[in-house]
C-alpha cells in the first residue's frame, strides 16, 4: 500500500475535526469565482438601474439598493452614505453645473455563491457654463444576496487621472527645448524626447515612452497617470527643469542634459 492515500485519509479527517467556522474559512480562501449567468445578468441590471436612478434624481430608488450596513467610499476617498451621493446629483446642488455618466463600460462580475464582485468604469462630463470637465472613475461593488436580492454591502470609487483631460494645440517646435534628461535624485533619471509631434517620456522601470498630453504651452499629463509636468525656463528662455506636481506636493526635476 502505497503513502499517498493514508496521507489524504488523515488530512481528509484533520479537515473534518476543524471547527465549522475554520473549514468555512480554508474553502473561502481557495474559492474561486463561478459562472452563474443568471446572477451575473441580475447584478448587472441592479447596476444599471441604480445608475438610472441617479440621472433621474430618484433617491429613495438609488438608496434601495445598499444595503443598511453597505461601507461607500466616495471618489474623493471620504467615507460617506449613499444618500450623500445621491444628494450630489440632486437638482437643488446643481448651482447651474449639468452632469452627464455614462452607463458601465468594461464591466467585470466575479461570483463567489452568496457574493459577488463587478469592477466597471464611468465616465463623467460636467458643463460649468460652457466650460467642460471630462472625469473618469474605477469603481468596485461588492454585493450580498439577501432576502432574495442582491445588495451592496461595500462600493468603492476611484477616480482614474487624466483619463480625458482635454489637450490643447502646441507647436510641436516647442517640444523640442524641454526633450533631455532630468535628475530627481542621481539615480533617478527621467528622458524626455520629441517623436514627430508628441513629447514622450520615460521612467525609470517603464519598458517604454509614454504620451505626455499638453494642457497648456509648458504643463503636460499622462493618460491614467496621476499628476502634472510643469517645465521651467530661465530669464534667458533655457528650460531648467520640470515641476512634478502631485496631491502630495511638488517634486523637481533637475535637467542634466
Amino acid at each position: 500500500m502505497s503513502i499517498k492515500p493514508i496521507f489524504v485519509i488523515l488530512f481528509v479527517s484533520a479537515i473534518a475535526s476543524l471547527p465549522i467556522s475554520v473549514q468555512k474559512l480554508a474553502r473561502a480562501e481557495n474559492a474561486k469565482p463561478q459562472v452563474f449567468p443568471k446572477v451575473e445578468a441580475e447584478i448587472r441590471d441592479a447596476i444599471h438601474q441604480r445608475l438610472a436612478a441617479l440621472r433621474r434624481e430618484d433617491a429613495k430608488a438609488y438608496v434601495a439598493f445598499f444595503a443598511e450596513d453597505c461601507l461607500v467610499t466616495s471618489d474623493s476617498g471620504a467615507r460617506v452614505k449613499a444618500e450623500d451621493i445621491a444628494k450630489e446629483w440632486s437638482s437643488d446642488n446643481h448651482h447651474g453645473i449639468s452632469y452627464n455618466g455614462s452607463n458601465p463600460l468594461d464591466l467585470t462580475i466575479h461570483v463567489y455563491a452568496e457574493t459577488a464582485v463587478a469592477s466597471y468604469r464611468l465616465e463623467l462630463d460636467e458643463d460649468w457654463s460652457g466650460q467642460k470637465l471630462f472625469g473618469a472613475s474605477r469603481l468596485t461593488d461588492v454585493f450580498a444576496h439577501r432576502n432574495g436580492r442582491w445588495l451592496l454591502v461595500a462600493h468603492q470609487e476611484t477616480p482614474i487621472p487624466n483619463a480625458r483631460r482635454a489637450a490643447v494645440q502646441v507647436d510641436p517646435d516647442v517640444f523640442d527645448a524641454y526633450a533631455g534628461e532630468y535628475e530627481f535624485t542621481p539615480d533617478y533619471v527621467v528622458k524626455v524626447k520629441r517623436q514627430g509631434d508628441k513629447l514622450m517620456d520615460l521612467w525609470p522601470g517603464d519598458a517604454d515612452y509614454i504620451e505626455d498630453v499638453p494642457i497648456d504651452q509648458n504643463t503636460f499629463v499622462a493618460r491614467g497617470e496621476p499628476g502634472e509636468i510643469i517645465y521651467v525656463k530661465d530669464t534667458n528662455g533655457k528650460v531648467t527643469h520640470f515641476i512634478l506636481r502631485t496631491v502630495g506636493g511638488d517634486l523637481i526635476a533637475k535637467k542634466t542634459k
